[in-house]
């Protein structure tokens, strides 16, 4: 067949190789010099338009960059070809790309494909195919030579539906998979050894064995975790333009869940401190947790056991109130955040270098990471405060205390 390209990147090189491998006729539209070289190489061919070809297959990147090439290239087309567009997108795209075809002859197929470069070196990435199947069928034996299933599941814009529920689904279990990971190790067992074993029992799954091909779900998120973000925006926008819930499929559920972990990590810090109970409050933080100190301080920071033992021995004869208000959270992994809290204190202790009545507001700054054990804790605490009035003693004194 003769065939044209647009998207020569990660995924689109590897479908050339396997489509000049099986003798089509290729020619493509790329801007960088390095892959016009290697495109080359391969014995395909530069050109602007695609007038004489059958088909051409659109692999881009994200569906915005596929709204600003479709309509163009379509354009360049002749009557009685096919645009084939295996970039995952809104089914809006797909819809837009089919209504600017159809006064030019041009049929359209939306095959969003499922897999990475080395299924398609293999001849096995998977393809959802929305369209009319007779115009699949004349394109079959191209897509073929990269694609196996080739899956014909409806409509121009049913390809991107299916697809965008699969990477729901893919997401969701990628992060089921990273929480098993840190509920092993919280139960003292190695995570690999747990993950490899469970392959072979009823917990198993795809994104399991991938998870444990690459060696844990950090290295996953190396790999496919611009992708799977990518893809997870497209599920959100697509879903909240149609006023449709994601459930459990919901990437904002943990999201949510974890930013309320934090929430109520905080008030347990504001009331474990001011109740003293200091055995509960030790548990707030990582065993790394640096405690800065204001800038008049000798030190700019204290560990944990100096920050305990300095707490304990100031604030327990002393009476303390900490209120705490409008966080400000922001996610930065999966296990790590930070935040702004609004503050208030009030604060009388006496000690040996002299009474300490005040009441401040200010804020704190913090960042929390998520544990073994599933628990998000405090891993670096400032308190700056703006206002600082001193305030009269009510205490009584220790002298007089019987």
């Amino acid at each position: 067949m003769k065939l044209g390209m647009v998207g020569l990147g990660e995924m689109g090189m590897p479908m050339l190789e396997r489509l000049r491998a099986a003798g089509h006729d290729v020619t493509f539209r790329a801007r960088r010099a390095e892959v016009i070289e290697r495109a080359s190489r391969l014995g395909a061919t530069a050109a602007d338009g695609f007038d004489d070809r059958d088909a051409v297959v659109i692999c881009v990147y994200s569906d915005e960059q596929v709204r600003d090439v479709g309509p163009e290239l379509l354009e360049t087309m002749g009557p009685g070809s096919t645009l084939v567009n295996h970039t995952t997108g809104s089914p809006t795209t797909a819809t837009l790309l089919a209504q600017v075809a159809e006064p030019r002859g041009v049929r359209v197929l939306d095959a969003a494909l499922s897999g990475g470069p080395d299924d398609i070196r293999a001849g096995r990435l998977t393809l959802l195919v929305g369209g009319d199947e007779p115009v699949l069928n004349d394109v079959r034996p191209a897509l073929a030579t990269y694609s196996d299933p080739i899956l014909h599941v409806g409509r121009v814009g049913d390809g991107q539906r299916v697809k965008l529920v699969n990477n729901a689904l893919f997401a969701a279990q990628v992060g089921v998979v990273a929480d098993a990971e840190r509920l092993a190790r919280g139960l003292g067992v190695d995570p690999g050894a747990a993950l490899d074993a469970i392959q072979r029992c009823s917990g198993d799954s795809r994104v399991l064995r991938t998870v444990v091909a690459l060696g844990s779900s950090e290295r996953m998120q190396e790999v496919a975790g611009r992708f799977i973000r990518k893809d997870l925006g497209v599920v959100e926008q697509v879903a909240r333009e149609l006023g449709l819930g994601l459930g459990r499929l919901d990437p904002m559920l943990e999201r949510l869940a974890d930013l309320e972990a934090i929430k109520q990590l905080k008030a347990r810090y504001f009331r474990f401190i001011d109740t003293k109970d200091w055995a509960a409050f030790r548990d707030l933080f990582t065993e790394d947790c640096k405690h800065y100190l204001p800038q008049e301080s000798p030190v700019p920071f204290m560990t944990n056991n100096d920050y305990f033992a300095m707490n304990e021995e100031l604030l327990t004869p002393g009476v303390t109130t900490h209120h705490g208000h409008m966080p400000e959270i922001t996610f930065l992994s999966d296990t790590e955040a930070e935040g702004i809290w609004a503050m208030f204190d009030y604060v009388q202790i006496e000690p040996p270098s002299g009474r300490v009545s005040i009441m401040g507001w200010g804020h704190y700054y913090e960042t929390y990471r998520k544990c073994d054990d599933g628990k998000w804790r405090i891993s670096s605490k400032r308190n700056e405060r703006l206002r600082l009035d001193q305030v009269p003693w009510t205490l009584p004194d220790r002298a007089n205390e019987s």
